[in-house]
């Protein structure tokens, strides 16, 4: 059975901002040069128009959590998923998250389409993980922890990395934003950008308290970007408006979410991240220090190159737990030598390009597709 367009379901919970809809996002825009033809349901978000100018048809269906509770919801669900792998003629079911993924692969299943599910962490509950596997889904996970994560439970897995848009994701002046923001130019900029949630909350806290230690001591005029938003966003603003009151001047600065990421990562002397967020800065040429979910990394710099992808940058597996004095003496150190980090900035962004290009992602992606259909 030959597919030259393959059409595939992508379904996620909602087009809200974060790594794992950025990266479909990422993948929509690239697969119609490869002959893939992506269709889109769930519930919207911010993140609509971007699907949109991608030319992605939308269908909006209620698959949140909270949706999902209730049982017309989900028979609601279950009769418009049918109805759109049935109109939009699709071959296969490309899902993201649970619960939605969940009952999007029921629908699959009786319609008799296979069902691929992408593992972005190793927060999924295993009981949810299991229930996947019984509705007879093939895995992917973008990262070696994730991968490990799914072998302890017996549930095997393809590797497929997120891929990053260069397009998208480039080197820029960033004079306008900095000037927007009332940063002089010689200040130093630590962009930290994350859902501000769980243990990435937890690790701004520490960032700012962190900042606070260095503006106080006279080293170094840094300034702090936050960009993101979750349900720590008060407390985050609370403590930043305390440090800011302390010193004297606003140097950490809220942004919230934010839909063109390249601009702020661009801003940035140093980027603190992880997953998704270290490969975007890293195209953009920007050095990371590498702190996620599950803890400390460091400076991603070329020696620890491999291991950084190992531990994906901090976000499914890391060296240390974090802490204020480890964030701040690293930012003291990364931000000692300016010429030493522009040249850390610049092996990054070609060590990504080489590692982690979308099209490449696509393609890998798109060859599962087809292996998959040719056994249908």
């Amino acid at each position: 059975m030959t597919h030259n367009r393959i059409r595939p379901l992508m379904v996620m919970d909602s087009l809200s901002v974060g790594g794992t809809e950025t990266y479909v996002l990422s993948l929509v825009k690239t697969f119609p040069s490869i002959g893939v033809v992506p269709v889109y349901a769930g519930a919207s978000g911010v993140m609509y128009d971007a699907f949109v100018r991608a030319g992605c048809p939308i269908h909006l269906v209620g698959l949140t959590a909270e949706q999902l509770m209730d049982p017309e919801r989900q028979k609601q669900a279950d009769y418009a998923l049918t109805q759109i792998m049935r109109s939009r003629k699709i071959d296969l079911l490309h899902i993201h998250q649970t619960p939605s993924g969940l009952y999007a692969a029921d629908a699959a299943r009786k319609l008799g389409i296979p069902v691929v599910f992408t593992v972005h962490g190793a927060y999924y509950p295993p009981d949810q993980l299991q229930l996947m596997k019984e509705a007879g889904c093939t895995f992917v996970s973008v990262s070696p922890p994730v991968q490990g994560y799914l072998d302890y439970q017996g549930i095997p897995s393809y590797l497929i990395a997120n891929g990053v848009d260069f397009e998208q994701y480039r080197s820029e002046p960033s004079a306008a934003l900095r000037a927007q923001l009332n940063i002089h130019e010689g200040e130093k900029i630590v962009v930290y950008a994350s859902r501000l949630a769980w243990d990435k909350a937890v690790v701004c806290a520490m960032l700012v308290r962190a900042a606070r230690t260095i503006r106080l001591s006279g080293s170094t005029p840094l300034h702090v970007v936050i960009a993101g938003s979750g349900n720590q966003s008060a407390v985050i603003a609370e403590l930043a408006e305390a440090v800011n009151q302390e010193c004297g001047t606003t140097f950490v600065h809220l942004v919230g979410s934010q839909l063109q990421m390249r601009d702020y990562y661009n801003l940035g002397d140093l980027v603190v991240g992880t997953g998704r967020v270290a490969l975007e800065a890293m195209a953009c040429g920007k050095p990371v220090l590498a702190i996620g979910n599950h803890g400390y990394f460091g400076l991603v710099d070329q020696p620890v190159y491999d291991e950084a992808w190992q531990y994906y940058f901090g976000d499914h597996n890391s060296k240390e737990r974090p802490s204020e004095q480890l964030i701040g003496a690293a930012i003291t150190e990364a931000l000692a030598s300016a010429d030493r980090l522009e040249a850390v900035g610049r092996q990054g962004q070609a060590w990504a390009r080489a590692n982690f290009h979308i099209r490449d992602k696509a393609l890998q992606m798109k060859q599962l597709y087809g292996d998959l259909l040719t056994r249908t």
